[in-house]
Order: structure tokens, then sequence, then C-alpha cells
């Protein structure tokens, strides 16, 4: 077994230690399991009378409805709480592993398709089950196997320890059958999440491929996505259809040699026919269970591969919203210091960057496109993680400050989906963490130049809106957004091009509302918009990853050829 698989499995099993277990239900399923092994096992006698014409004998029927009548309810019943067992674990698992996702740095998610993530959560989630399940097989297959071969043993000593010949033949066959599992599972669950995330990122731009004229493209690119995962699911059909055969062969050899063995001891008046006739039937048990053998590896692969991406998830280091001191963010000046940052080593954003964000200030942040203004941005949201210089707020080292406490005490506001599913009322106080009054939401969509349009909806406030669906426009959409951040009143506001969306008229005045309400406070903006440049109380212009120039306005206009040329436009 090489390193990689090795890390692997360890990866697996830290996984199932941070998942609340349905133990319970777990040690149900097993009692249940023994015991009907133990109704089975008792029903041989019985069975083997009936193969045997002995049916006359005084109790015979009552005792073989008892067994079988008892068996079939404790089969229900054992079933039924597997099942439950499943259903109780897929969902703690999709609770462990969505509290996991919302508190996973923005880093982790660049370069994922998160679409495919969904996947992940709704579909991958079923089958961690399977492992846990192997825990049960294994004590209830023991417990079966040990008993079925001492009542053979019992029956017949020498042709018992024959069959035990058989069983590394099972044990090669169940490794290569947990081999195939896996990689049926891996190359299904992969498949699955590329079609996901193809579909889930198609529909809902459903209106931008009608615009463009796309439809046909898009329906070749579906059938394109469709085909991938047909290929894919013949290639797991493919190993599939040998899952059986392989398994199977063991049985299916031994049930041959016990045959010729009992019938030549037969023949030899060695072996009563009746002793051959129970030896089979305890056989078909001894063998049923250590044919469970092969369905314990596989379907210990089977979790195997359904926890593959999910214990990554679960192993990468979460934000820490605990740690690192609370501060009082008003009136708090921040500070780069010589800062470098780069998504990847091979491709800078920032070098050596130092710049001041005075105070109750508004400060403009300007620059080419890809120049690092946005990144600027998320590293004081602690979005992501400088790579040298550091960042201090009122003195204090940015990522020595308590996460919660300074996501608190700032506003982001940036373009793109700032909605979820829900009231337009509800993503107006979301994230907003006091009560607000009705008086408190009509003001802020007042101010947000949002109150009219909300209005005009039938159920005003009440009405359900999301990203996805075409209730409010983008402009509509950003209106609500600022209407939150006007609502929450932090003590510092970032925005990103936060009022593009809006039309020039509505945008000015919105921007006016924010810089009344912030009146005192700081202001970091990205914007192309001219006038709030030129009335902005500090200018930092980026150009290709460093500081050209920043200061007031007719300071930066003076020494940044980038500023005049951008004003001379």
């Amino acid at each position: 077994m090489n390193k990689k698989t090795i890390a692997n499995y360890k990866s697996m099993f830290r996984f199932y230690t941070k998942i609340k277990i349905p133990w319970l239900y777990i040690i149900l399923t097993g009692a249940l399991t023994i015991s009907m092994q133990q109704v089975a096992l008792r029903l041989v006698p019985y069975t083997s009378k009936i193969m045997t014409g002995m049916i006359t004998q005084g109790g015979f029927l009552v005792g073989f409805l008892l067994l079988t009548i008892s068996n079939s309810v404790i089969e229900e019943v054992q079933g039924a709480v597997g099942e439950m067992a499943g259903i109780k674990m897929a969902r703690n698992t999709r609770f462990a592993v969505w509290r996991k996702m919302l508190h996973l740095p923005m880093s982790f998610y660049r370069g994922q398709d998160s679409q495919k993530l969904v996947s992940r959560v709704t579909n991958d989630t079923a089958g961690v089950y399977a492992t846990l399940s192997v825990i049960v097989s294994i004590v209830t297959t023991t417990t079966g196997l040990t008993t079925a071969f001492r009542r053979m043993y019992i029956t017949y000593k020498s042709l018992a320890l024959i069959m035990l010949a058989g069983i590394p033949v099972l044990f090669v066959s169940a490794w290569i059958v947990g081999k195939l599992q896996y990689k049926v599972v891996t190359i299904t669950n992969d498949a699955i999440a590329k079609m996901t995330g193809f579909f889930a990122e198609r529909l809902p731009n459903a209106m931008h491929i009608r615009t463009c004229n796309m439809e046909d493209e898009e329906y070749q690119r579906g059938i394109e996505e469709n085909n991938a995962r047909y290929k894919a699911e013949i290639k797991a059909e493919n190993r599939q259809i040998f899952i059986g055969p392989i398994g199977s062969f063991a049985q299916t050899l031994n049930q041959i040699v016990l045959l010729l063995v009992a019938t030549a001891l037969v023949r030899a008046g060695k072996m009563k026919m009746f002793q051959l006739v129970n030896m089979y039937n305890y056989y078909t048990l001894f063998m049923g269970y250590a044919y469970m053998i092969v369905g314990i590896w596989q379907t210990f692969k089977q979790g195997h591969g359904a926890t593959e991406t999910l214990s990554k998830i679960m192993d990468a280091e979460a934000e820490n919203l605990e740690d690192g001191e609370d501060f009082d963010g008003l009136n708090a000046e921040i500070e780069f210091e010589n800062v470098a940052f780069a998504y990847t080593e091979d491709t800078p954003i920032l070098r050596d960057v130092s710049f001041k964000v005075p105070k109750g200030k508004k400060t403009v942040i300007i620059g080419e496109n890809g120049c690092g203004k946005s990144s600027i941005l998320k590293l004081l949201e602690r979005f992501e993680n400088i790579d040298a210089g550091e960042i201090k707020v009122a003195g204090k080292p940015l990522d020595e400050i308590n996460l919660y406490n300074l996501r608190d005490k700032m506003g982001y506001l940036f373009q793109g989906n700032q909605i979820v599913r829900g009231t337009i009322r509800e993503n107006i106080t979301y994230g907003v963490n006091r009560e607000c009054s009705e008086e408190e939401i009509i003001m802020a969509a007042k101010l947000a130049d949002a109150y009219d349009f909300i209005m005009d909806k039938e159920e005003g406030f009440d009405t359900e809106i999301s990203h996805n669906e075409n209730r409010v426009s983008g402009g509509e959409m950003q209106r609500i957004a600022v209407a939150r951040m006007i609502l929450k009143n932090p003590d510092y506001l970032i925005m990103d091009e936060a009022t593009s969306g809006i039309d020039v008229v509505c945008g000015r005045e919105v921007m006016n509302s924010i810089c009344n309400l912030m009146e005192g406070k700081t202001i970091i903006m990205v914007t192309h918009d001219i006038k709030e440049i030129k009335t902005a109380d500090h200018i930092v212009v980026i150009k290709k990853g460093v500081v050209e120039a920043s200061g007031d306005y007719k300071y930066v206009y003076e020494n940044s050829e980038q500023l005049r040329a951008f004003v001379a436009e």
C-alpha cells in the first residue's frame, strides 16, 4: 500500500470523527441482524426435514411457522432500522459539511467549481453510511460465520474443515471486487458532479443564452455534457458487470467441492443423506455469511469513494472567528506596509504596496483592470491572506483582530450577487445583528432608492426573490444590497463598483445617501466615476501592482500619469 493510499484512508477515518454518528441505530441494526441469523440457523433442521420428507413429526408445523414468521418480522424491522441509520447519517453529514463550507476561507473556493460542490453536498453525503455499516457487517458476519461453521463441524467434522480451504479464494475475490467498486463510485460521483455543475450554471442564465441566440450551441454543449456522463456510466458499468461474477466465484467453487465430496461420502456409506442435507443447508448459510466478506469490502470501498472529496472539505482549515482582539473600529486609520499578494506564485498581483486610509474619510482606489484594486478590498475583509508585509488597523495587525468583530464593523458592497433566496425584507435585514423596526427598514429602502419599486410589487417587502429568478432586476438587487448596508450602518464601508448596475441619476442619489450616512466614518471604494474621484478626501492609484501615487486629488493629479489620462478621457 503506497503512501498516497494510506493518507487517503487516514483522511477518510478523520472524516468520520467529525460527524455525529447515530450509534443507537447502528447497534440496534447489528443486534437485529444477529437475531435474524440465529433464527435462520434454527430453521435449518426444519428445512432439512422438508427436503428429506420428514414433515409429519409432532410439532414440526408449529415450530416451522413460528421461526419463519419471526425471521420475516425481524428482517423487516432490521431493514427499516438500517435505512433510518443511513438517512440520519446522511443528514448529519450534510449538517457538518455545510457548516464547514460556510467557514472555509475564500481561498479554498478559488479554482473550485462551486456548482460541482453542490453535488458533493447533495449526492456524495448519501454514501457516507456505507463505511459505517461495515462495522455492523464485521460483527454480524463473524458471528454468523462462527455459528454456522460450528453447526457444520458438529454435523460432519472432516468435511467442515475441508470447506475452510475456500476462504482464501473468497478474500481474493473480495479485494478485487472492492477495487472495482471504489472505481465505479468515483467515476459515477465525478460524472454527476460535472453535469450538475453545467446545468446549475446554464439554467439561471437562460435569458443571456436567448439574447445571444445561443440556444442551438448550448443544446450541443448539453449533449456533450450528457454524452460525457453517458461515457462515464458506461465506463462504470464495464467494471460493474465483473463485480457479481467475481464475487460469486468462490461461493460457486466451494459449493461444487462440497457436493462432490459429500456425494462420494454418501456413496461410500460414511455419511447419511440427512447429514448431507443438513451439511448443505448449514454450508449455504456459512457461505452466505462468507460471501458477505465480499460485500463488506465492497461497501467499504463504496463509502471510501463517496467520502473522498468530502474528506478534503472537512480536512481544510476553517477561518477562526473566535480568536483575536476586539477593537473599536470607529476613527481608526488603516495602513498597508510593503504588502505583497498573489493568487498563484508565478503571477504576483500586489508588490510592495504601501499607503494609508485616513480615518473618517472617503478613500478612492483607482487603476487599470487587473491591477489589484479588488484584491486590496478582499485583503481588508481577510478573504485572502497577504504573502508579505503587514496591514494594520488602529495600529494592530489585521490578522490579530477578531475576524467576526472585524467583519461586523465593516460593510462590503460589491458587484455581483448579494441576494439570498427569501423575501425582500429578509434580504434587507440579512446580517444586521439587531432587531429592526418597520420604520427603519422603510427608511433604508428609501435612502437606497428602492422603496418605490418594492411597493410596486404585489407583496411589497414580503415579495420572494432570488438571484436565479427575474422578479427583480440587477439594478434593483444592488439597491436592496445598498439598503441592507444602510441599515447595518457599519464603521467602515468597502465598495467595489457597488453602484455600477444602477442608472447614473439613481446612482448619484444613492451615493449621496451613503455618504451622508457615513459622515465621519471611513469609506474605501473602487470606482470609475470621475465625480466620486474628484470629491474623494484621499486617492490611491495602483499601477501594475504598485502604488503610483496617493494623497488628495491635487497631489495625485500632479504625480500620477494614470489619473491625468483617466480624467482626460
